[in-house]
């Protein structure tokens, strides 16, 4: 052999080394990753959504392993629920109905898991009020907003599932709310901060840790919804110490978890029963324990609103109340 042969040989020798190097590394990485038997669609990082899905893999996580798939809320919770990206996924039970109305099957034959807690409709206005009408920060007048009944007119920053809960308000009241889609609640604030918008509708669990992290220096405040509230929504009164908010009226919409309408005694239905059975039979730990607040909001695991519930445990749907 020459020893320009020997090179050459020497070459391949050493990439198909590497190749092999990688292909073991890889198997090795798979190998370490944790199994994903349930895929839960939960919501932005930080949001109520992904912190319920810590709970729960931590709760019943070592009777079946659930991973949570990211998200900007309940709507797109549903999309992904629809195309089959997540097996689980949480969602107000009013975007539920509006998109279901639409016409997707796929929404339509979603099954609920249990309910959950109620997602409030948090009106953020500026303490110090914004400009109203004017052309170009010229002219108008400066309002503080302190009400939901004094939003005629203006424009808002809806963000995820807020958009529905706006759209369906502005229809049924009339209040010709101009609404702008906000990718994230900074994004909103921003929009806010710089007068393109004059409040922000977002929706969360209590305590919304987009909202809590705001202090009563920041000129931030939570408008009141002081108008009667329709089923499926119902009037709740929260505070907010962070920002100097005591007792006040938010529209809240109950949450439900959701899943595909698997075969119970399928491979995947099995796995959604198994995550059924464990949180409904460890929701005291879940109240009484370390984790989130709104577990607490969970009265009756059973009752699912109307939806058709996933029997994986045999229980059937107990009746809406009305």
């Amino acid at each position: 052999m020459n020893t320009s042969t020997l090179k050459k040989t020497q070459r391949l020798t050493g990439a198909t080394a590497l190749a092999l190097l990688a292909l073991v590394q890889g198997a090795v990485a798979q190998d370490a990753q944790p199994e994903c038997a349930v895929r839960i669609g939960g919501g932005p990082n930080g949001g109520v959504y992904e912190l319920l899905v810590r709970d729960i893999q931590t709760v019943c996580g070592a009777t079946v392993s659930v991973c949570a798939v990211p998200s900007q809320g309940g709507l797109q919770n549903l999309m992904k629920l629809s195309s089959s990206e997540v097996d689980v996924g949480f969602a107000q039970i009013d975007t539920l109905q509006e998109i279901s109305r639409g016409g997707d099957e796929n929404v339509k034959d979603l099954q609920a898991v249990m309910p959950l807690h109620s997602n409030l409709l948090h009106i953020l206005t500026l303490k110090n009020g914004s400009q109203i009408g004017g052309w170009k920060g010229i002219g108008g007048e400066t309002k503080i907003l302190r009400r939901f009944s004094e939003l005629k007119g203006v424009k808002v920053a809806v963000v995820s599932s807020a958009l529905l809960v706006g759209q369906k308000l502005n229809n049924q009241l009339g209040y010709g709310m101009e609404l702008f889609e906000a990718a994230n609640d900074d994004e909103a604030v921003d929009m806010l901060r710089s007068n393109k918008v004059q409040a922000i509708f977002t929706t969360g669990g209590w305590p919304y840790p987009s909202i809590a992290r705001h202090l009563a220096s920041s000129n931030l405040m939570l408008a009141e919804f002081d108008l009667p509230a329709q089923p499926p929504f119902a009037i709740a009164r929260r505070s907010y110490q962070n920002l100097g908010a005591y007792n006040v009226s938010f529209l809240a919409a109950p949450n439900l978890m959701l899943t595909r309408p698997f075969k119970p005694n399928g491979e995947m239905g099995k796995k959604i029963a198994a995550l059924q059975k464990c949180l409904i039979s460890r929701l005291d730990v879940l109240q009484e324990g370390r984790f989130h607040a709104a577990w607490k909001e969970v009265k009756t695991p059973y009752d699912t609103l109307g939806v058709s519930r996933f029997a994986g445990d045999g229980q059937k749907t107990v009746a809406a109340k009305q």
